[in-house]
């Protein structure tokens, strides 16, 4: 059985935009963090704007210091992106927006590039909305197996799609992409909404549990800093461990409170779970 430690902790910017990106690299260092999630979006990353000399700085930029890049998270909730849409112009567009991610994550050199199944209307048939989910993610595997990055696919909370909400819907779609290019991402928030624990995931992808966004949250769904909500951190870390969990521990703190003072949410996170670690 492996053992969790405390360099699978990663940073992510999303809780820094409105802090410069180097502000964000510094304060992971400071933190005493090595790994980092890409969140692209306005200012930092945007692939919506002319992107190949941004993507190599952001690289070196990262490499500078030390860091280690581990998944591009394009923005795909905000903006205009639903790859399940019914509509044709919407899907092309998300189509073509997660190709340029795809190349992004070449010259960005990350690993893993994360997606999310889009969503059809609430008041029509949800079986057509998988289907064009599983048409656009199967077009995504194929590109993102010739480039040689993997996808990692999320499942979202009822009220953001209503396509994958669980780690069974997000078992289904993976047997029928049948790709090696594509993994199983958990989000504690997500699947705490979905009333399931991470012995679901663990017990349903094993290895194939590539990242895991943790965060703290309750019953609204947030996405808190540790010590701000009411998620059991040490069980929860001990379930990890005993699933033999070696991915990274991503922090994709998104609550409002948090935007102009960043550093503290991250800094005061990786110390509970530092603490916790020595425990198990």
């Amino acid at each position: 059985m492996s053992t969790l430690a405390e360099n699978q902790l990663c940073g992510m910017n999303f809780h820094y935009f409105r802090h410069s990106f180097a502000r964000f690299l510094d304060d992971v260092a400071k933190v005493g963090l090595t790994r980092v999630e890409l969140w692209g979006a306005q200012p930092h990353f945007y692939l919506g704007d002319p992107w190949l000399q941004s993507a190599r700085k952001i690289r070196d930029d990262i490499r500078a210091r030390g860091l280690e890049l581990v998944c591009f998270t394009p923005e795909q909730c905000v903006y205009p992106i639903n790859i399940a849409a019914e509509e044709a112009v919407i899907r092309e567009r998300s189509l073509s927006y997660f190709l340029d991610s795809l190349s992004a994550c070449v010259e960005l050199e990350s690993p893993y590039l994360l997606v999310t199944p889009g969503w059809g209307y609430a008041d029509q048939d949800a079986a057509e909305a998988w289907k064009r989910s599983a048409e656009g993610l199967a077009l995504l595997c194929r590109h993102a197996e010739r480039l040689g990055i993997t996808l990692l696919l999320e499942p979202l909370t009822r009220a953001e799609s209503n396509v994958i909400n669980t780690s069974a819907d997000l078992a289904q779609m993976m047997a029928e992409l049948r790709s090696p290019a594509v993994k199983a991402i958990l989000d504690t928030a997500a699947m705490a909404a979905a009333g399931e624990t991470i012995g679901d995931y663990l017990a349903r992808f094993g290895p194939d549990l590539a990242h895991v966004h943790f965060i703290d949250g309750d019953d609204g769904g947030a996405h808190l800093a540790w010590g701000d909500g009411s998620y059991p951190l040490h069980a929860f870390l001990a379930e990890l461990q005993s699933g033999g969990y070696a991915g990274s521990l991503s922090f994709e703190f998104t609550s409002s409170k948090y935007w102009l003072d960043p550093l503290p949410p991250m800094h005061d996170s990786a110390e509970l779970i530092r603490r916790e670690l020595r425990t198990l």
